[in-house]
């Protein structure tokens, strides 16, 4: 299917004659056998994209540092009838900047009572990995500048951004559990 439509220079192709792109979904995606389940998964209105994107990881890196939430735990009970919400937990949740990241994960954080706090950490990370996806790699939707920039990110099969980590940043703490900025 090729489908006209107008995008920000953000992720618009380099071109001096033109602010469309050509846009095809025809690529398979690595968790093809779970989107196919959900019409429009991923939406249409993703696009390949050029960007440096960040990323919760652990310091030492996890198997599941790059396997989407739906396939690590069973989505909860409240998504089960959000077929977007369900499609967006087979992609990668990124963010447009090393702040950005930061940011969503101090606030997500701060909102955990001590005790889970420690289990947040083992359960999202503790470093944020700087990774260059490229147009061949798949598909993402603009980010979300009301949300920290967070944007998902469907891999193409036989790809993997966890080969694409230019480098790593640990997230620091100080002695009382409070993020080091």
């Amino acid at each position: 299917m090729l489908k006209k439509i107008l995008i920000p220079n953000f992720f618009r192709r380099r071109s001096k004659y033109s602010d469309t792109i050509i846009k095809m979904h025809s690529k398979k995606f690595k968790y093809h056998k779970y989107l196919k389940i959900y019409q429009n998964c991923p939406p249409e209105d993703y696009n390949e994209i050029n960007i440096l994107a960040y990323r919760w990881v652990h310091n030492t890196t996890d198997k599941n540092d790059f396997i989407p939430v739906n396939l690590i735990n069973e989505p909860p009970q409240r998504m089960l009838d959000d077929t977007d919400k369900m499609c967006m937990g087979y992609g990668l949740s990124v963010f447009n900047s090393h702040s950005n990241a930061i940011g969503k994960y101090e606030s997500l954080y701060n909102k955990r009572r001590k005790h889970l706090k420690k289990v947040f950490i083992e359960d999202m990370g503790n470093a944020v990995a700087e990774i260059k996806i490229e147009r061949e790699d798949g598909i993402g939707n603009i980010p979300n500048l009301d949300n920290f920039g967070h944007f998902t990110f469907h891999e193409y099969e036989n790809k993997e951004i966890m080969n694409s980590i230019i480098c790593k940043t640990k997230i620091l703490f100080n002695k009382n559990g409070i993020i080091k900025r």
